[in-house]
């Protein structure tokens, strides 16, 4: 049995579960073992983003002084620059049909940038709370949405 949920749960990390054959799959029990359907998967997953999402795009730079929020600092191979990362905090100001978004940044410059970027994170409540202010600020500014403006 304990092989039986093991298997379901590699199927479920590879997407097994989400292929058009299982689309049409109901939750069920066969010898014990226990499948889980796909609608309640992709809902638990369900990573769609909406106008005025809040969201953390990590932005790698180049430069020979890193600033304060610098993180990842690496030198380069001849030791006149650093490489590092830094935490942009911007709003979903536009859902695309193509899988991109339009974000808004604090100053209120746009960025196109694809969905599914490694780099781009929804905040966790921490970051939320931590980072507020931040955020807050461009709501302020732009309002909730600047996507009717």
């Amino acid at each position: 049995m304990t092989e039986k949920f093991l298997a379901n749960l590699r199927s479920l990390r590879r997407g097994v579960l989400h292929s058009p054959a299982a689309q049409n799959r109901t939750a069920s029990a066969v010898d014990g073992s226990v499948l889980i359907h796909a609608e309640a998967v992709s809902s638990a997953t369900d990573t769609a983003w909406k106008p005025g999402d809040w969201a953390i795009y990590r932005k790698s730079k180049r430069s020979k002084v890193p600033g304060p929020r610098a993180s990842s600092v690496k030198p380069n191979l001849k030791g006149e620059t650093y490489n590092y990362v830094v935490q942009k905090f911007w709003m979903v100001d536009e859902v695309h049909a193509d899988g991109t978004l339009t974000m808004r940044t604090t100053r209120g410059k746009t960025h196109r940038v694809p969905a599914d970027d490694p780099n781009l994170t929804r905040p966790s409540w921490f970051a939320r709370l931590r980072w507020r202010e931040r955020f807050m600020a461009i709501e302020n500014r732009f309002g909730k949405s600047t996507f009717a403006a």
